[in-house]
């Protein structure tokens, strides 16, 4: 595998940090909002003092920036606001599986708008993941609602629209810029979503700050920082698929720190997920679907 693979891996399995903390901080009293709003407002913080040269800066008020922040401010955070929609309706172990179908609209677009045709060997690695996501759901919990799937499948378009837009849009951009970018971008939604509350939990214990600091560096700034690298060397399609590696580091952290139980379905789930992995990591030149 080369180091673009390893990465889009990672970021995928850095992304599964994002229940772990997300749990701790509903637990702990914050609003879905409130702690997206901290998230993205630590990043930007974070990022800053790496913007240290006016290319940089360059960067950011350029076109392309511009561009990139519109896009992670409209697509990212519909996908948010659509994907806890849907588990209001069909639960999270169905949303979860309609999510993770986003890989197929990013091979739609790169077919329609890109002129990437698929290849077989893509086709049948992406297949492979999502049937092995839905082994890790358990069905005995969804609720089957046409609306909570129609918000799943927005969900998975809007977030599929995102990962494939953003990736054009910072090919030109410095990979930290590109980073800022998408993080600014959703500061500004989150921004204006607890100004319309009209107020914001206000962290003031070490667990909350703790855990929003995971969320920050280990859930955000990270993952998405090394699937922009990861994408100098491989396509979007390719990073999109092997980041369903998230699901399974969500479940994993879910056993050691929430004592959840595994299913002997989610063991046969993370199994057929790997196969899937390898052979997407396996493809480079194969000819596409005719």
């Amino acid at each position: 595998m080369n180091l673009g693979t390893w990465l889009a891996i990672l970021s995928g399995a850095l992304y599964g940090t994002l229940g772990l903390f997300g749990v701790y901080l509903l637990q702990a009293g914050l609003e879905i909002n409130e702690f997206l709003f901290w998230r993205f407002l630590l990043s930007v913080v974070v990022l800053l003092p790496f913007l240290n040269t006016k290319q940089h800066w360059n960067d950011v008020i350029s076109k392309k920036g511009l561009l990139t922040i519109g896009i992670s401010s409209i697509f990212y955070a519909s996908a948010t606001s659509f994907y806890f929609f849907a588990i209001k309706y069909i639960g999270s172990g169905l949303a979860m599986v309609l999510f993770y179908c986003y890989p197929i609209f990013v091979v739609l677009l790169d077919w329609l708008y890109g002129k990437n045709p698929p290849s077989s060997v893509i086709l049948k690695g992406l297949a492979i993941v999502l049937v092995g996501v839905l082994f890790l759901s358990d069905p005995s919990n969804w609720h089957l609602s046409f609306e909570g799937i129609g918000w799943g499948l927005f969900c998975a378009f809007t977030f599929g629209v995102y990962f494939y837009s953003s990736q054009r849009a910072i090919k030109s951009l410095s990979v930290l810029s590109g980073t800022f970018c998408i993080c600014l971008g959703n500061f500004i939604v989150f921004s204006l979503l607890v100004a319309y509350k009209g107020a914001v939990y206000l962290p003031t214990t070490a667990w909350v700050i703790g855990n929003i600091s995971g969320l920050t560096i280990l859930a955000t700034v990270l993952p998405i920082y090394l699937v922009y690298v990861a994408m100098r060397t491989i396509n979007s399609t390719k990073a999109s698929i092997l980041s369903v590696f998230e699901p399974i580091v969500t479940i994993i952290l879910g056993i050691i720190f929430l004592q959840e139980k595994i299913t002997i379905a989610q063991y046969i789930g993370v199994i057929i997920i790997l196969g899937g992995v390898y052979i997407v990591q396996s493809c480079k030149k194969a000819k596409p679907v005719s």
